[in-house]
C-alpha cells in the first residue's frame, strides 16, 4: 500500500499498478471503512487506488493517512453476499452501431461476438468517470478493441459498450468514445433512489440478449430531478423575467456520491456564494443563484434581503453587503463587468427541493434540474439563521482582500514526479470550450509521458495532461476518475479564482508548499467568518 497527497485536500491509497482481484478487494474493503468518517467529504475508488477528499479544516495529511493503515488494519472480508444483475440487451442495429466493428475487428461473425459478450461473466470493479457509469471486468480477449479515433458527441442512456479491454454501459445520455454494441433499457441512474446506482462496486454482471427492443427508455430527463413542484407552499417567491446566459441553482454542492461517479458540482466560486449566505444571515450552504457572464432579471414578490457578490454584473446595487428589496422591486444584471460568475444570495435562501442532499443544479448531467428559464418561479425557503449584516465600515462594502491576479498557486500532484518545470513556465489562455467539467487551456504542449496509466480517482482542480499536451484543470462537475498524469493541483484557497475565469482570460502557476496552502486557506476563512 502506498499513500501520497493528491492536493492540499486529497490523498491517494494506491495497491499496485495492476488490475486484479486482490487490488480490487483492498479497494473495496478501504472504501467501506473510510465511508461516514469524520472529515472524509468524498471517496475516489478506483482499479487499484482510492482518493479521499477531506475537508482541510478538519483534516490533515497525515492523520488522513493513520486512519486509512487504523482501517486496512481492523478491515476484514466480511461475508457479503454477491449481487448478480442481469441486464437485457438488444444488440446490433440501431442500437449497437458498432457491432459490426468489433466483429470485423475480432475476426469473428456478429452473431459470435453476441454469443461471447454474453456468455461471460462480468464485475464491476468500480463506479466513476462520470455519473453512475460502471467499470466491467471480464471481457473475452477476443473481443478487445480500441476506442473510436473521435469520440461521439451523442451515446444514448444504456449503451451497452467496449472499451479496449473492458466493458461498460453508459448510465446517461453523453458523449463518448467506446464501442457501442448494444442498450439495455434498465435505468442505471436514478437521483430519488437509494443508492442512486443500479449498478454497484463488486455486483456481479451478466448480459441476456433479447429481440424486443421495448420499453426503450426515452424521457431521459426522467433521470433527473426537477425544481418546481414545492414553489406553490413557499411564503414568498422570485419570479425570473429574463435568465441571462446561464444562471443555475447553486449551494456547496453535494457530498458522499463520487464512489456512484457523481462528482459534487455546487458554486463555482464558492467564497462568493459562502460570503453571501453570511451577509444575508442564512447559513453558508443555502442555494443562491449563481451567474455566468450575463446576468438575468429577477421580481421580488415581497419585501427581502439579498446580498450580491462575485463579479460586478452592473445590477446598480453594492456588492457584498445586505440590501433590501422593497416588493415588487425587479434586480436587473447585465454582462459581468469584472470575472465570469455573479452570485444573487437572498435570505431565507432558495428553496427549492434537494436532490441527493444538495439543491445544485448539476449543468452536465441535469442531476438537480436545469438552467433557469424566463417564466420560472422560484421559492424563498427557510434557511435564515441569525440577522443579517449591514455594510461594511464607514458605508463601504466589505469586499474580498484577496487579489483576482497574478498566477494559480499549485501543490504537487500524484505524478508531478513525472514532469519537469514547464507548466510554470509559460503563460496559458482559458479555451472558450471550457466548461464547470473542465477548464482547457491553450499555449505551449506539455511533454505528456508515454506509458500506461491506470485509471485513478481525480481532485477538484487537479491539472490533467491529456496526449495533446494541453492542460486541463478540472472543475466542479469533473469526472471522478481518470487516466491521464497530473502534475499539480490548484489549492483549495484559490477555487473561488477558477470560477472567476473567463474565456481568453490569462492562466499561469506558481508551486506552493502544502503548509503554505493551508495558511493561505486559514486566511480566507478567517476573512469570511468576519462577516458574522
Amino acid at each position: 500500500m502506498t499513500i501520497r497527497p493528491a492536493s492540499d485536500r486529497s490523498l491517494l491509497i494506491s495497491f499496485g499498478d495492476e488490475i486484479s482481484i486482490d487490488a480490487h478487494r483492498q479497494v473495496s474493503r478501504l472504501t467501506r471503512a473510510l465511508e461516514g468518517q469524520r472529515g472524509v467529504l468524498n471517496l475516489h475508488p478506483a482499479f487499484a487506488s482510492v482518493l479521499i477528499d477531506f475537508d482541510p479544516r478538519l483534516r490533515s495529511h497525515a492523520d488522513l493517512e493513520a486512519l486509512a493503515r487504523q482501517c486496512m488494519e481492523a478491515a476484514t472480508d466480511e461475508a457479503r453476499v454477491t449481487r448478480v444483475v442481469e441486464i437485457p440487451v438488444c444488440y446490433g442495429g440501431e442500437f449497437g452501431p458498432d457491432l459490426g466493428d468489433v466483429a470485423q475487428h475480432a475476426g469473428l461473425s456478429p452473431e459470435r461476438v453476441v454469443e461471447l459478450h454474453a456468455a461471460a461473466d462480468y464485475l464491476v470493479y468500480f463506479v466513476g468517470f462520470s455519473t453512475c457509469f460502471p467499470y466491467l471486468g471480464g471481457l473475452p480477449p477476443e473481443l478487445a478493441t480500441p476506442r473510436l479515433s473521435a469520440p461521439r458527441k451523442h451515446v444514448p442512456a444504456g449503451s451497452v459498450a467496449i472499451g479496449g479491454s473492458q466493458a461498460g454501459i453508459y448510465p446517461l445520455a453523453s458523449p463518448g468514445g467506446w464501442r457501442i454494441v448494444g442498450r439495455t433499457p434498465l435505468r442505471l441512474f436514478d437521483s430519488q433512489a437509494s443508492p442512486p446506482p443500479l449498478l454497484r462496486m463488486g455486483d456481479r454482471v451478466r448480459f441476456i440478449p433479447t429481440a424486443n427492443p421495448a420499453p426503450w427508455l426515452t424521457d431521459e430527463s426522467a433521470l433527473v430531478g426537477a425544481a418546481g413542484s414545492a414553489c406553490q407552499a413557499a411564503f414568498s417567491h422570485i419570479r425570473v423575467l429574463s435568465a441571462g446566459l446561464q444562471t443555475t441553482v447553486q449551494d456547496l454542492g453535494r457530498f458522499g456520491y463520487t464512489h456512484f461517479g457523481v462528482s459534487a458540482s455546487g458554486a463555482a466560486d464558492p467564497l462568493a456564494l459562502r460570503a453571501g449566505n453570511l451577509l444575508v444571515g442564512n447559513a453558508e450552504n443555502a442555494a443562491a443563484l449563481e451567474m455566468t457572464l450575463v446576468g438575468g432579471a429577477f421580481e421580488f414578490e415581497t419585501d427581502a434581503v439579498i446580498a450580491l457578490t462575485g463579479s460586478d454584473f452592473g445590477a446598480g446595487l453594492p456588492l457584498w453587503t445586505a440590501v433590501q428589496i422593497k416588493a415588487g422591486q425587479t434586480v436587473r444584471c447585465g454582462a459581468t463587468r469584472s470575472g465570469a460568475r455573479g452570485y444573487l444570495a437572498v435570505r431565507g435562501g432558495i428553496g427549492v427541493p434537494e436532490v441527493m442532499g444538495s439543491a445544485s443544479v448539476h449543468v452536465m448531467t441535469g442531476v438537480g434540474g436545469r438552467p433557469l428559464r424566463a417564466g420560472d418561479v422560484l421559492p424563498i425557503g427557510g434557511a435564515a439563521i441569525r440577522r443579517p449584516r449591514a455594510v461594511g465600515p464607514r458605508g463601504r462594502p466589505r469586499a474580498p482582500e484577496f487579489a483576482r491576479t497574478g498566477p494559480l498557486r499549485v501543490t504537487p500532484g500524484p505524478q508531478a514526479h513525472w514532469f519537469s518545470d514547464e507548466l510554470y513556465a509559460a503563460a496559458y489562455q482559458v479555451a472558450e470550450e471550457s466548461n464547470r467539467m473542465g477548464l482547457r487551456l491553450r499555449g505551449p504542449a506539455i511533454p505528456s509521458p508515454a506509458g500506461h496509466m491506470l485509471t485513478e480517482g481525480v481532485a477538484l482542480g487537479a491539472i490533467q495532461i491529456p496526449p495533446d499536451g494541453q492542460p486541463i484543470i478540472l472543475f466542479v462537475e469533473h469526472q471522478t476518475t481518470g487516466g491521464y498524469p497530473k502534475p499539480a493541483n490548484v489549492i483549495s484557497a484559490d477555487f473561488w479564482r477558477l470560477g472567476q475565469l473567463r474565456p481568453r482570460d490569462e492562466v499561469r502557476f506558481e508551486p506552493v508548499t502544502f503548509e503554505r496552502a493551508l495558511d493561505l486557506l486559514r486566511q480566507q476563512e478567517q476573512w469570511l467568518y468576519a462577516l458574522l
